[in-house]
């Protein structure tokens, strides 16, 4: 018998923003650090940070100005981001990426997969198309092609994409998120229990792990759930 408690995370993130792409990715290399949990399981969050982008998704640039100001101010962020990312095993390729896409398709896709438990795998074969490819992952062939490189069923993919299953279920769970009190991405929630934000370093990360696997929390404490 297993004794060692078990140790779930929920993934609050969006697919366009390349932090949440760093921050789950620090994530996953933190966690081997854990010590006397059982094999964490990622559980897929989706939140659109723009749901109002268009379906054929918005010039690149144009988006960095919206944002940050200017496009020289974007891709100074950016760049440095880039560089900083280079350690946890990520290529930013900015320059491949030419629009920002609208995410709904792409997270409907991450919650067929989850239903095989292999939402985490899709969704890391996501970022890293997105931001290391330049695949637009707001057009559904691009998304069913991603599938099948994911070791998913494609055709089951273009299926589920050409009509609107999940899109409700997408909906209800942003909906969760923001009740919860989570506004923003990259967010964690370990347990249930103890929420993180952000790019975190490993210790933090661990260090909030161990605190909702082994330290009780008074029930008012603890993070509204995101069932």
């Amino acid at each position: 018998m297993n004794s060692k408690p078990a140790l779930r995370i929920d993934v609050v993130s969006d697919l366009v923003s390349p932090w949440c792409y760093l921050a789950v990715r620090r994530l996953k290399n933190a966690l081997t650090r854990v010590e006397g949990a059982s094999k964490p399981a990622l559980r897929w969050r989706p939140f659109e940070i723009n749901p109002a982008i268009p379906a054929e998704g918005v010039e690149v640039d144009v988006y960095l100005e919206t944002i940050f100001g200017s496009r020289e101010a974007g891709r100074a962020v950016l760049d440095e981001l880039a560089s900083a990312s280079q350690e946890e095993g990520i290529r930013f390729d900015f320059d491949r990426v030419p629009s920002v896409p609208n995410t709904m398709d792409a997270h409907r896709l991450i919650l067929l997969a989850e239903a095989d438990g292999n939402g985490q795998i899709m969704a890391d074969r996501l970022f890293r198309g997105f931001f290391e490819e330049g695949r637009d992952i707001g057009q559904p062939e691009e998304l069913a092609q991603l599938a099948d490189e994911a070791g998913l069923d494609s055709e089951r993919a273009r299926t589920v994409l050409a009509g609107d299953r999940y899109r409700d279920s997408v909906r209800l769970i942003e909906a969760r998120v923001r009740e919860a009190g989570f506004t923003g991405v990259p967010t964690f929630v370990v347990n249930e229990r103890i929420a993180f934000a952000g790019v975190q370093e490993p210790e933090t990360i661990v260090a909030a792990i161990d605190k909702a696997l082994f330290h009780g929390l008074p029930d008012e404490d603890e993070p509204a759930r995101l069932h």
